[in-house]
C-alpha cells in the first residue's frame, strides 16, 4: 500500500501547472569555493578549518555509482571495510561489529538497530544533491564523530526552474537495471521536488537486491532568506546475501560468484543464504534562515525502520530446530536540531557566535522466531533497546582584520541506554561527554588558507556492546565500566585555489585514542566488547585537481595513514601450534586499514558534449590480524566512462573494474590457522568483479 501511495503522489505531481525550461545548465563551482553545510554556519569549504570533502550530484552520475560506498573510497582517508553488512572508517577508525562515523541525511541522524552499522545500500544515489564528509573534529554533531561525520543533503526544487523534469534507465552486469523519475522546480513562493527510482540486481555473487523509493519535498519561502519545508520519504529495500561468515579458501577459489556453496571439499553441504527486507519510512519539518546578520536552522523528524531477517543457511541442510531463525525488528526515532547564530561587526574584527541543541529518542525492538522449532528459546533474541541522547553546543567564529581567524567551541552530550531483554537481562546507563576544538586559521590571499586545530570528540558505544556486557557478566566488564572512545586530534591544512589548472587540499594530522574497543577474553570463554586500550594515529590526506585546457582536466585523492596500538592486550592464535594465548599489542598496526590508497583519475572534452575518464583506483597492502602475521596484498583496479549530451539527452557507457580484478575484504582477526603448521584459515567477503553499464536520460 505505501509502494502503490508513492507512486500515485509522484504522478499527481507530474500535472502541475507551470512553465517548461529549454535547458539545464549547471554552474561550475570549484569545491573549495562551494559553501559547506557540514559546520555550524554555512561558509565557503576554502574558509572552513576543517577536513571536508564533497561529492556532487553529478560526480555521483558522472562515476556511475550504484550507491554511496563507492562514491565514499574516492575521498582520502576513506576506507571500505564492508563485509556482510556496510562499514566504513574514516582515519583509521573502526571497531568490532559496530557502525563507524555519524550518518545524516538533510541533518536527520541514521542511527539504526543495536548494532549501529553503517546503512549504505539502501539510499538511493538519484535523491542525492551532495555528501559531504567532515573528517575533522565536529562539535556540532556530538559523540560518533570522532570517527567522522557523513552528511546526505538530498535535492530540492530550484527557484529559478518551475519546471525541470528528468528520466533515465540504465542496464548493466548482473542483469542490473536501474530506473528513475524526478520533477523539481518553483512555483511563486513555493518550491517542490519528487523523484521514484527502481534499483534491480541479481549481484554479482547472485546477491539479489530490490529497491524501490520515493521523495517528496515541499518548501514555502517567506522571504528569500526564509524558508519553511516539509520531507517525506519511503524506501522499500529487499537483499540477499551470502552467509555472514564469508567463504573460506576452497569456497573463494571455487565457487567465488555463487551465493551457495559447498562447506569444504569433503563436505557437500550447501551453505545458504540471509534474506533482509527493510521499509523505512521518513517524516520531516524543516526551517531556516540565511540572513546577513543572523541565521537559523532547524528540523523536527520521525523515521520508521522495518526489518525483516532471516538466517536461511541451514534450512535446505539441517533438521535442526534453530534453522532459519527469523528476525522482526522495528524502530522508531525521533530527532531534534535547532541551531542559530549572528554575524556581529566590530570594525576590524567580525565575530559569529553559533548555539545549538540537539535531542534524539530511539526505540528499537526485535522479536526471534524459529519456524521450524517453536519450543526453542528465544529469551536473548527478544529485547528493547531505548536510548536518548542530548546535546548543546556554542561555536564562535572570529575574524581579526582580513587574514587572521579563530574557531573555538565546546559540546556537551549526555547519552542514555535502556536494554532488556526476556531472559530478565536489563541495562540502564548514562554518560556525559564534553567535546571542544579550537582551530585558529590564517587567510595570505583571497583564495589560499592554512590553519592549525585540536579538539576531543567522543564515540559512545553502541547498546550491543552494553547487552553483551550485561549477559555475559564478568566483573572485569560489566556495563558500567564501559566508556566511550575519547579521541584527541591535532590537525593541520593547505587550502590553496593556485590556478583553474592547480588546485590543492592538503591536510597532515595526529589523533590518539583513549579506552578503544575490541573483543575480551577470559581463558577461551569470549566476554563481549571491553575498552581495551589505546592507539595512535597519523595521517596525510591530499586532493589536487585542475583543467589546465578546455580538452583536458585531471584528479588526484590519496592519503597515508598509521595506526598502531600504543597499549592493549587479545587473546590470539599462537604460530605454528595454533594454540589460544593473550598477546600484547603495543606496537602493532591496526588491522584491515591500509597504509597508502589513492584515486587518480583523467578526464577528456574532445568534442562538445563529449567528456570520458579513467580512474585509477589504488589500495595498499593492510594487516588481517591483531600481531600483524597476515597481510592481504595492494589492489589496484580501473574505471573508464564516456558521456555524450545532446540538446536535452544524455548517453553513458561505463565500466568499473574493467580488468575483472579480483578484491575481497578478508577477516581473520585473531590469526587461526586450519591446522598447526598449516595454512591461515582467512574468510573472504567478495567485491564487485567487473561491471558494464549502458544508460540514458532525458530532461527538460
Amino acid at each position: 500500500m505505501k509502494k502503490l501511495m508513492a507512486v500515485c503522489t509522484f504522478f499527481a505531481v507530474l500535472i502541475l501547472p507551470g512553465s517548461i525550461l529549454a535547458q539545464n545548465g549547471e554552474e561550475n563551482i570549484h569545491e573549495l569555493e562551494a559553501v559547506v553545510v557540514t559546520a555550524t554556519n554555512k561558509m565557503k569549504m576554502l574558509d572552513t578549518p576543517a577536513s571536508i570533502s564533497i561529492i556532487t550530484a553529478k560526480e555521483l552520475e558522472e562515476m556511475g555509482a550504484k550507491n554511496i560506498m563507492e562514491a565514499l573510497t574516492k575521498i582520502p582517508g576513506v576506507i571500505d571495510k564492508s563485509a556482510k553488512d556496510d562499514a566504513v572508517a574514516i582515519r583509521g577508525t573502526g571497531s568490532s561489529m559496530a557502525g563507524g562515523p555519524v550518518i545524516l541525511i538533510d541533518g536527520v541522524p541514521q542511527k539504526i538497530g543495536d548494532y549501529r552499522y553503517d546503512h549504505f545500500s539502501f539510499i538511493p544515489v538519484s535523491q542525492i544533491e551532495r555528501v559531504e564528509v567532515l573528517r575533522s573534529v565536529g562539535v556540532a554533531y556530538g559523540p560518533g564523530s570522532s570517527r567522522g561525520v557523513i552528511n546526505i543533503i538530498t535535492k530540492r526544487g530550484k527557484k529559478d526552474k518551475p519546471i525541470h523534469f528528468n528520466v533515465s534507465g540504465s542496464y548493466g552486469s548482473w542483469d542490473t537495471h536501474n530506473e528513475y523519475a524526478g520533477l523539481s522546480g518553483a512555483i511563486d513562493r513555493w518550491d517542490y521536488f519528487i523523484d521514484a527510482s527502481n534499483y534491480e540486481t541479481d549481484g554479482y555473487e547472485e546477491e539479489e537486491q530490490e529497491r524501490f523509493s520515493a521523495l517528496l519535498k515541499l518548501g514555502y519561502n517567506l522571504s528569500d532568506e526564509t524558508r519553511l519545508g516539509i520531507r517525506y520519504s519511503y524506501l522499500e529495500n529487499e537483499h540477499d546475501t551470502a552467509y555472514g561468515f564469508g567463504k573460506y579458501k576452497y569456497q573463494l577459489d571455487n565457487f567465488r560468484e555463487d551465493i551457495h556453496f559447498p562447506v569444504s571439499e569433503t563436505d557437500p553441504t550447501l551453505v545458504w543464504h540471509n534474506e533482509r527486507d527493510q521499509d523505512i519510512s521518513t517524516y520531516a519539518v524543516e526551517f531556516s534562515h540565511t540572513g546577513d546578520k543572523c541565521f537559523a536552522s532547524s528540523a523536527l523528524s520521525y523515521t520508521d525502520y522495518e526489518e525483516r531477517y532471516t538466517d536461511s543457511k541451514d534450512i535446505f541442510t539441517s533438521s535442526s530446530s534453530r534453522r532459519g531463525d527469523y528476525n522482526d525488528k522495528d524502530q522508531d526515532t525521533y530527532a531534534f536540531t535547532l541551531s542559530g547564530g549572528c554575524n556581529l561587526d566590530f570594525g576590524g574584527t567580525g565575530y559569529t557566535p553559533s548555539i545549538g541543541v540537539n535531542y534524539e529518542d530511539i526505540d528499537f525492538t526485535q522479536r526471534k522466531t524459529y519456524p521450524y522449532g517453536p519450543d526453542v528459546s528465544t529469551d536473548t533474541g527478544d529485547f528493547d533497546i531505548d536510548e536518548k541522547q542530548y546535546g548543546v553546543f556554542w561555536d564562535n567564529d572570529i575574524l581579526l582584520g582580513e587574514n587572521w581567524g579563530l574557531r573555538i567551541g565546546g559540546r556537551v552530550d549526555k547519552a542514555e541506554v535502556e536494554f532488556e531483554d526476556k531472559a530478565g537481562t536489563k541495562v540502564d546507563e548514562d554518560k556525559t561527554m564534553y567535546g571542544w576544538s579550537v582551530a585558529p586559521s590564517y587567510r595570505f590571499t583571497e583564495k589560499a588558507n592554512i590553519y592549525l586545530s585540536v579538539g576531543r570528540s567522543f564515540w559512545f558505544p553502541t547498546p550491543r556492546y552494553y547487552a553483551w556486557a550485561a549477559e555475559k557478566a564478568s566483573p572485569n566488564n560489566l556495563p558500567v565500566d564501559l566508556e566511550p572512545e575519547e579521541s584527541l586530534t591535532y590537525e593541520m591544512g593547505y587550502k590553496h585555489l593556485i590556478h583553474k589548472s592547480l588546485n590543492i587540499n592538503l591536510t597532515g594530522f595526529f589523533t590518539e585514542c583513549e579506552d578503544k574497543f575490541a573483543s575480551y577474553y577470559e581463558g577461551s570463554d569470549w566476554k563481549g566488547i571491553k575498552n581495551i586500550g589505546e592507539t595512535e594515529t597519523k595521517g596525510i590526506e591530499i586532493e589536487v585537481d585542475g583543467k589546465p585546457c578546455s580538452f583536458f582536466g585531471y584528479r588526484f585523492a590519496g592519503s597515508y595513514l598509521d595506526t598502531e596500538w600504543t597499549e592493549g592486550e587479545m587473546r590470539v592464535y599462537v604460530h605454528p601450534t595454533n594454540d589460544r594465548e593473550i598477546k600484547d599489542l603495543d606496537g602493532k598496526e591496526f588491522i584491515g586499514i591500509p597504509e597508502h590508497s589513492y584515486n587518480a583519475g583523467l578526464d577528456f572534452y574532445p568534442l562538445k558534449g563529449l567528456k570520458s575518464s579513467v580512474d585509477i583506483n589504488y589500495t595498499g597492502s593492510k594487516y588481517v590480524d591483531w600481531l600483524n602475521r597476515i597481510k592481504y596484498g595492494s589492489r589496484t583496479t580501473v574505471d573508464a566512462n564516456i558521456f555524450y549530451t545532446i540538446e536535452n539527452w544524455k548517453f553513458w557507457l561505463l565500466g568499473k573494474n574493467i580488468f575483472d580484478k579480483e578484491v575481497e575484504n578478508v577477516q581473520n582477526s585473531t590469526g587461526r590457522l586450519t591446522a598447526a603448521n598449516c595454512e591461515p584459515r582467512n574468510a573472504y567477503y567478495v567485491q564487485d568483479g567487473v561491471y558494464v553499464e549502458a544508460g540514458v536520460s532525458y530532461y527538460f
